[in-house]
């Protein structure tokens, strides 16, 4: 049996490089790559430029250097891809980006909609190929991936003169180097003349010959269903399955394999003429990890390493403290769905008899008693109507002297596509947060399922309202240690029915679980655009600690652990002087902090021979394999082979967890286990996350309050209230 990579070892010349070193500027830099690519290459270090030569002459005056290439890695692996760009594009492959350089296939078979739409349908989905470096336990490889992208053949007089519509759809212009850049919406049409609107708010006009539609997954499902209407969910659904088989582990390890034999089979040479030789990835199997499965608690500390089985057994963790029992619960649907709606919340209190792990239903499987249900309908599903039967709901328990302890809003598939503004999802949201009460949304398509599906769905639903209402279904068992320990998630959105002006990044902050996965603080959360977000964090970190501390009893001279989790592409200067400025203040403790950044996108996989044979997932791991890739790099399976649903789901991904240089707990192996037991440890479904809860909880957060505040009249100060303190979110 076998593990690899698809990190292949480069082999480090013993060489030494003349250079030319000059001070950086970023003109100056992009003028010398644009004369004298074709004879230099170009790489800034720090504030300077370094020129390499292929001639041993230099097109500007600096300081000459001499680099030995086996002390500086960055440098060779720089080189390598700069001689690969140059290769692939003298064989005319239009190579684009250098981290990673990417490269499109043209060959018509490599084309997956050729055999369900045609070669002459306007779109294609090609393969894709990405070639990168990265040091893996030393030593510097090449990272080949193989993955798909969308592309337009067609210009916008194409689709124009095909009569589809283009008003309100992005297109984009095409650059001398074949990069196509967003020009704007089409607000416009004047015979083959558009009118577009640019992310600034100009107007400007362009003629539908020059421009493109953008590769969108709008712009090819809206396509799609007017070459083919009816039959566009069948056919869409043909090319996901095919989209997914192509990137499947055995696809996907024989088309990189492929281009690995290719490179070195060729002589492909650095600048200065030496051969670039690459060897086979190694077999990892020895130096891979496999995690344990994590361990939850449930009620009178009963134990269970899959979360259905200890529910079933104990009951949930706060069984006999839950304040919610016999819950009142108020549903909000339309008038027309009204019994189907009916059947369906019975389905949900009471469970579906048949149904392999929802048969007895929210009430049972919680242990709430017996639910009080009362149905409000909306004449129609307008904003409006909406509006009228959540304040009728509202009034009618505030009339009585109570409140609703849960409110079921049945919503619609086509809702999302609505402005904030007109959208009842939003504003039922923040109408019942308003008076402090959770809210569980579900689609009237839903209804559609069979028992046998809905089962599961109702399944994660009863779970996520049980959370809402403030219930615990579970904790982590977790490993007692010297220190008091907090891990903070930092998430973020995109907001913005628009691109543009009014289009934003929303920073999540903050969810705070003590080290056994007790929610502690949520109602500190914020959510800010980026320009806000590190005072946001010293403030929301600030209150947080105070609150914890007094909770906790901390003692003087405790320890006190920080370890923050985020998806960003790195943590700045900023945010770790942010959180230092707070720590300072707290000098009776000994205080120490992990910065941990978390990584889907590195084109990294690892490929296991001992499922070769399966049905589903062939060549991918089990969950919770790990592999070292460095002192302070782990790449790690938070979804493996058997968590994938069907044989077309591809290849799972790994994520890789790095630990900043300036943190001051740096067990990896240590951070590793406990952020996969987070990725188990998600309240909205039974399914392991592909992300840990302390980022998938706060980019939910960054993205419910990022689209909230576009309504006119909401606070985040509704959050203060107890609301605030449960998984009102998931």
């Amino acid at each position: 049996m076998s593990i690899v990579l698809n990190a292949f070892p480069l082999k480090v010349p013993e060489l030494e490089l003349e250079v030319l070193q000059i001070q950086y500027d970023k003109e100056t830099l992009d003028d010398l790559r644009d004369r004298h690519r074709a004879t230099h290459a170009f790489r800034r270090q720090g504030d300077n430029i370094l020129i390499f030569s292929g001639d041993g002459t230099f097109p500007a005056s600096g300081t000459p250097q001499t680099i030995a290439l086996k002390d500086n890695f960055g440098i060779f692996c720089s080189l390598v891809k700069d001689g690969l760009t140059r290769h692939l594009a003298g064989l005319g492959r239009n190579p684009s980006g250098f981290n990673p350089i990417e490269l499109v296939s043209a060959k018509p078979e490599d084309n997956l909609l050729v055999p369900i739409l045609g070669d002459a349908y306007p779109f294609k989905i090609c393969a894709k190929y990405s070639i990168d470096t990265r040091t893996v336990q030393g030593h510097p490889c090449l990272v080949i991936d193989c993955t798909t992208r969308r592309v337009l053949k067609e210009n916008g007089l194409f689709f124009l003169n095909a009569g589809f519509d283009l008003m309100s759809r992005y297109v984009v212009t095409e650059q001398d180097d074949g990069y196509r850049k967003l020009l704007g919406s089409v607000s416009g049409c004047k015979g083959e003349t558009l009118h577009v609107t640019r992310p600034d708010g100009q107007v400007v006009q362009a003629e539908a010959k020059n421009v493109y539609l953008e590769a969108s997954r709008t712009n090819f499902d809206d396509y799609i269903l007017h070459t083919h209407g009816a039959q566009k969910d069948a056919i869409v659904d043909r090319i996901r399955q095919s989209v997914s088989i192509f990137n499947g582990g055995e696809n996907k390890k024989a088309r990189i394999d492929t281009l690995k034999k290719y490179i070195q089979s060729k002589t492909i040479p650095l600048i200065d003429g030496t051969r670039i030789e690459i060897e086979d990835s190694p077999n990892i199997q020895k130096n891979c990890g496999q995690m344990q499965k994590p361990v939850f608690v449930f009620n009178d500390n009963g134990e269970a390493d899959w979360a259905e089985k200890g529910l079933t057994q104990s009951g949930p963790y706060t069984k006999r403290t839950f304040d919610r029992n016999d819950p009142s619960i108020c549903v909000i649907c339309g008038q027309h769905d009204k019994g189907r709606v009916e059947q369906f919340v019975r389905k949900l209190l009471k469970g579906i008899s048949n149904s392999k792990y929802f048969s007895s239903g929210l009430e049972g499987k919680f242990t709430l008693g017996t639910s009080r249900v009362e149905v409000f309908a909306t004449v129609t599903d307008s904003v409006d109507a909406y509006k009228n039967a959540i304040e009728a709901a509202i009034r009618k328990k505030a009339d009585e002297g109570g409140r609703w302890d849960l409110a079921l809003v049945q919503v619609r598939q086509s809702f999302k596509k609505l402005k904030v503004t007109d959208n009842p999802y939003y504003l039922g949201k923040s109408l019942f947060f308003l008076h402090q009460v959770p809210v569980q949304d579900f689609t009237i398509e839903l209804l559609a399922q069979s028992d046998y599906s809905l089962g599961y769905s109702l399944n994660n639903m009863a779970l996520a309202c049980y959370a809402k209402m403030g219930g615990v279904p579970w904790l982590l068992k977790a490993s007692p240690t010297l220190s008091h320990e907090l891990v903070i998630g930092i998430g973020s959105a995109n907001i913005g029915q628009e691109r543009g002006a009014d289009h934003q990044r929303i920073m999540g902050i903050t969810t705070v679980f003590s080290g056994d996965g007790s929610y502690i603080v949520s109602n500190t959360s914020k959510a800010v655009v980026p320009e806000a977000y590190c005072e946001a964090l010293t403030a929301v970190l600030g209150e947080t600690i105070e609150k914890i501390q007094k909770r906790m009893n901390w003692q003087k001279g405790d320890t006190i652990r920080l370890i923050f989790h985020a998806q960003v592409k790195k943590f700045n200067k900023e945010e770790v002087e942010a959180v230092r400025a707070v720590i300072d203040k707290y000098r009776e403790y000994q205080i120490e902090y992990a910065f941990l950044k978390v990584s889907e996108d590195h084109g990294l996989h690892m490929f296991d021979s001992a499922t070769a044979g399966v049905q589903k997932g062939r060549l991918a791991p089990p969950r919770g394999k790990t592999f070292k890739l460095s002192k302070h790099e782990m790449l790690v399976y938070l979804i493996g082979q058997r968590e994938l649903r069907q044989d077309t789901d591809g290849h799972p991904r790994g994520v890789i967890l790095e630990v900043h240089k300036d943190s001051t707990f740096k067990d990896i192996t240590y951070l590793s286990a406990q952020l996969y037991s987070f990725a188990s440890h998600s309240w909205r479904s039974y399914f392991p996350n592909p992300m840990p809860v302390t980022i998938s909880y706060s980019d939910l957060i960054a993205r419910n309050l990022g689209w909230l505040n576009q309504l006119p009249g909401w606070n985040d100060s509704v959050m203060i209230g107890k609301i605030g303190q449960s998984q009102w979110f998931l």
